[in-house]
C-alpha cells in the first residue's frame, strides 16, 4: 500500500495496465530485464528500459509513448539510468496469493446421490414435462425401473452411475421413445463425471413424480393422466394451441421488448418517438449503404465497444454525409439516443457498439456462423415502408379522404391516357436538386399547364397523401398516376424464348442405368490397380487422413472425396459399389479403407509373405482393354492371321527394331501412340501394308486401338512387342 500512495495517479494507472496484460499472457518483466544487466546492480540505461516495453512486448501491453516517457522519469536514479528492480517489483508483487484463500466449494455436492445439475428455466421446464410422460408411462404400465441399473452397477462396481450407451439402450429396451433433443436435455440433467450418468437421481425424479401425481389424485385407475399429459408421445414439446397473434408482433427496437396487439382487437397506436427515430436512421443507412461502425472505430483504440458522449454526438453528425440526402436529426432525438444506449456503468461513455448492432438488424443477422443453414431475411416492412418525415400516415387518415384521393387519382389517370400526356419533364424542370420533390405551387402549376382540372377537396386530398417535409413527393405521385403500359417487343421476345431453350438444355437430366461393368467389383477393381500400377499411387495416404480417431473406417463422404483426389475416374455406380463391398461390417454408413486398402496393394505383393518365404509374388500387369479394341472370335482369328504375315515379311528383310524407330518419328511428344493414318503411312513405307487386305489391316488397328484426347489411337509399342513375341516364340519351336 505503501507503494501505490507514492506513485503518481498516471503512473499507477500505466502500471495497472501492465499488471492487466501479464494476466492475460502470462509472461514475466524479469525474464526480459535480467538479460540487460549481467552485472546484476539493478540498473540499466534508459534505452534497454524502453527497448523491451517498444518491441517484444509492444503488441502484449500496448503501451503509449507518453505512458513509456513517465514509467522512465519515475524510476531514474539521479545518474540517469533506471532501476528496473522497482518497476518489477511494483508489477508483479501486488499481486495478491489466492492460495492462502479457504477453498469456497468443497465438492460435498457430488457426494449427494440425488445431486443433479442446472439448467435454464425454459429447460427445466422441459426437463419436468418429459420426465412427467416417462412417469406416467412407467406407472401405467407398472415398471420398476432400479432392477435395470442395478444390473450393470452389479458389473461394473459403480456407485449410482451407468453409463451414456447403457443407458439409452435400457430406455430403449423398456419402450420410452425419446428425440435426439430430449435425450441431450436429459443427459445433460443427470450427468456425472462428464461420461456417467446418476441413475439414482432419475429414477428417484421419477418416483417422486409418481407419487406428486397420486397423491394430486391425477391418475385414473388404468394409471394414466386424466387430461393433462395423455403418455403415449415421449416428447418435450408444449401443445400447439392457436396463436392469433403469429405475423402481429411489433418489437420495439429500443428496449427490445415485444409489444403483441391484433388489429381487431385494439387500434394500432401511434410509433412511440424513440422507435420512429432508429427506424428512420435504418431506413438512411439501408438506402445510402451506409456502414455505421466505421464511423465510431476510429475512436475507439482499446476496441471496448465505448465512446464519450461528444464523441457519440460527432458520429452521428458525420454519418449524415450524403450530399442532398442528408439524414438530419434534432437535438432533443439526439439526446434521446445517447440516453437509450448510455453505459450504465460508466454514465460519461455511450455504448455504440450496442447501437450499431440495432441498426444493422436491416442488413443482416449478427453470429450467422453459429446458424449457417438460418435464412436471411430482408429488411422489415415497417423499415422500407416508413412514410417520409413530415408525411400523413395515411392509416389515421378518415375513410372519406381516402377514397376522394383513390377517385382523384382515377380521374387523372385517364385523363392522362386518353390524351398522351408525359407528366415527368414537366415535373422535373422545377426540380433543379433531382431530390424527386417540388413545391406545393409549382405541383398546381404543372397540373393546370397539362390541363388537368381538380376542385380544391380533390387537391387536397392528393396533397395530403403525397406531401412530406421536402415538398411534394412528384416521383411517387407519377408511378401511381401514369399508366403503364407493358407491350412486349421482338427483342424481348426473341429473348425469352432463347431463356426458355437455355432452360431445356441446363435442365437436370435422368441418370443413365447402370451397366453390368459398373456393379463387377471384379473389373472395378482391375481398373483401379491398373491406375495404381501405371501412376504409382499409394491409396492409404490419400484415405489415412480422413480418420482422425484411428477408427479404420471413415464415412462415405469422406471415401468419395478421397477417391476424387486419387482420380480413378470411377462413375457414381462404380463407387457406390465399391463403398457397399468394402462397407464396415458393424456400421454399414461408412467403409472400411484399410480392406479396401489391402485388396488394392494386391497389384504390387502379396500379404502375410513372411509366413510363406517360398512364395513369389506376381506383379499385375495393367490392361488397356476398353470399348474400342474389343474384338470377337472372328476378329482375333483375322488378327492372328495377319500377325503371322507380318512376321514372315519381318524374318525376311525387315527388322523389329527398325519399324519401332520409323513409327517413333511420327511421336514427337513420345506418347506411345500414333493416328491410324501415320500407321498405315509407316506400314506402307516399310512394304507390310501390301501383305495385308483391308480388313486384316482394319483389324489390327482395332486390337492395339487406345483412347488419346478425343480421338482413337494405335499403340504402336504394343504392336511391335507383339511382333516380336510372334518372333520369339517360333524360334523356339525351331529349336
Amino acid at each position: 500500500m505503501s507503494i501505490k500512495q507514492n506513485l503518481h495517479p498516471d503512473v499507477w494507472r500505466t502500471c495497472n495496465k501492465v499488471r492487466a496484460a501479464i494476466f492475460r499472457y502470462g509472461f514475466c518483466l524479469w525474464d526480459y530485464y535480467l538479460p540487460l544487466d549481467p552485472g546484476r546492480n539493478s540498473l540499466i540505461s534508459e534505452s534497454q528500459f524502453v527497448s523491451v516495453l517498444v518491441g517484444p512486448l509492444k503488441g502484449a501491453i500496448g503501451l503509449s509513448d507518453e505512458q513509456i516517457a513517465q514509467l522512465a522519469d519515475y524510476f531514474r536514479v539521479p545518474d540517469g539510468r533506471i532501476l528496473y528492480t522497482q518497476f518489477c517489483e511494483v508489477i508483479h508483487k501486488s499481486v495478491p496469493d489466492f492460495s492462502k484463500n479457504p477453498p469456497i466449494v468443497t465438492g460435498l455436492e457430488w457426494e449427494d446421490p440425488f445431486h443433479v445439475n442446472s439448467l435454464s428455466p425454459s429447460e427445466e421446464r422441459r426437463v419436468q414435462i418429459m420426465l412427467t410422460k416417462i412417469a406416467t408411462l412407467v406407472n401405467m404400465r407398472r415398471l420398476v425401473l432400479r432392477p435395470y441399473f442395478q444390473d450393470y452397477e452389479l458389473i461394473s462396481k459403480n456407485t449410482g452411475t451407468v453409463t451414456l450407451s447403457h443407458f439409452a439402450r435400457v430406455l430403449s429396451y423398456l419402450g420410452i421413445v425419446l428425440s435426439a433433443d430430449d435425450y441431450h436435455l436429459l443427459v445433460k440433467k443427470f450427468i456425472k463425471d462428464s461420461y456417467t450418468l446418476n441413475y439414482v437421481a432419475f429414477v428417484g425424479c421419477i418416483d417422486q413424480i409418481t407419487r406428486t401425481l397420486d397423491k394430486q389424485m391425477m391418475l385414473d385407475i388404468g394409471g394414466d393422466v386424466l387430461s393433462q399429459f395423455p403418455g403415449k408421445a415421449i416428447t418435450a414439446e408444449l401443445p400447439k394451441l392457436p396463436r392469433p397473434e403469429i405475423g402481429k408482433v411489433r418489437t420495439d427496437v429500443i428496449f427490445g421488448t415485444p409489444t403483441v396487439f391484433h388489429p381487431i382487437l385494439s387500434p394500432p397506436k401511434r410509433t412511440m418517438p424513440g422507435n420512429e427515430v432508429i427506424r428512420r436512421v435504418q431506413k438512411y443507412v439501408l438506402t445510402n449503404r451506409v456502414r455505421t461502425g466505421e464511423f465510431f472505430r476510429g475512436y475507439d483504440l482499446l476496441n471496448c465497444g465505448r465512446v464519450t458522449e461528444s464523441q457519440f454526438r460527432r458520429c452521428l453528425d458525420v454519418l449524415g454525409v450524403s450530399g442532398i440526402q442528408r439524414l438530419y436529426l434534432s437535438p432533443p432525438e439526439i439526446d434521446m439516443l445517447v440516453n437509450v444506449y448510455r453505459d450504465p456503468n460508466d454514465p460519461s461513455r455511450v455504448c455504440y457498439l450496442t447501437f450499431e448492432d440495432d441498426i444493422d438488424q436491416v442488413f443482416t443477422t449478427k453470429e450467422l456462423e453459429k446458424c449457417p443453414e438460418y435464412v436471411v431475411k430482408g429488411a422489415p416492412p415497417e423499415v422500407t415502408e416508413l412514410p417520409a418525415q413530415g408525411a400523413t400516415d395515411w392509416q389515421e387518415v378518415s375513410e372519406n379522404m381516402r377514397n376522394l384521393c383513390e377517385e382523384t387519382l382515377d380521374k387523372v389517370k385517364q385523363r392522362v391516357e386518353k390524351r398522351r400526356l408525359m407528366l415527368k419533364p414537366r415535373f422535373s424542370d422545377y426540380d433543379r436538386l433531382r431530390s424527386g420533390h417540388v413545391s406545393r405551387s409549382q405541383f398546381r402549376q404543372v397540373l393546370l399547364t397539362m390541363g388537368i382540372l381538380l376542385s380544391r377537396h380533390e387537391m387536397d386530398s392528393l396533397e395530403s397523401r403525397y406531401l412530406d417535409d421536402l415538398g411534394f413527393n412528384y416521383l411517387w405521385f407519377l408511378r401511381e398516376a401514369e399508366p403503364r403500359q407493358e407491350e412486349e417487343s421482338c427483342l424481348s421476345f426473341q429473348y425469352n424464348a432463347m431463356l426458355e431453350q437455355k432452360k431445356i438444355i441446363n435442365a437436370p437430366k435422368e441418370p443413365p442405368e447402370p451397366t453390368r461393368k459398373e456393379r463387377d467389383i471384379v473389373e472395378i477393381l482391375a481398373k483401379i490397380k491398373g491406375k495404381v500400377v501405371r501412376e504409382r499411387i499409394r491409396v492409404l495416404e490419400f484415405l489415412r487422413d480422413f480418420d482422425r480417431h484411428n477408427e479404420e473406417c471413415i464415412s462415405r463422404e469422406d471415401f468419395c472425396r478421397g477417391l476424387g483426389v486419387c482420380r480413378f475416374d470411377l462413375t457414381p455406380v462404380e463407387v457406390e459399389t465399391v463403398m457397399d463391398v468394402f462397407a464396415s461390417p458393424m456400421r454399414k454408413e461408412k467403409v472400411d479403407y484399410r480392406r479396401f486398402s489391402e485388396a488394392v496393394e494386391e497389384a504390387f505383393t502379396q500379404a502375410c509373405l513372411e509366413r510363406a518365404p517360398l512364395i513369389v509374388p506376381l506383379q499385375h500387369l495393367p490392361s488397356r482393354d476398353n470399348d474400342l479394341n474389343f474384338l470377337n472370335f472372328e476378329e482375333r482369328a483375322i488378327v492372328n492371321t495377319g500377325m503371322q504375315k507380318l512376321n514372315k515379311k519381318l524374318d525376311r528383310s525387315l527388322n523389329i527394331s527398325l519399324l519401332l524407330y520409323v513409327l517413333q518419328e511420327y511421336d514427337p511428344c513420345n506418347v506411345g501412340s500414333v493416328s491410324r493414318d501415320q500407321f498405315c503411312k509407316v506400314l506402307t513405307t516399310q512394304g507390310l501394308a501390301q501383305m495385308l487386305s483391308g480388313r486384316e489391316l482394319e483389324t489390327i488397328e482395332k486390337c492395339f486401338a487406345v483412347e488419346r484426347g478425343m480421338r482413337a489411337e494405335v499403340d504402336y509399342r504394343a504392336f511391335c512387342q507383339a511382333l516380336l513375341l510372334l518372333q520369339i516364340n517360333k524360334r523356339r519351336k525351331i529349336f
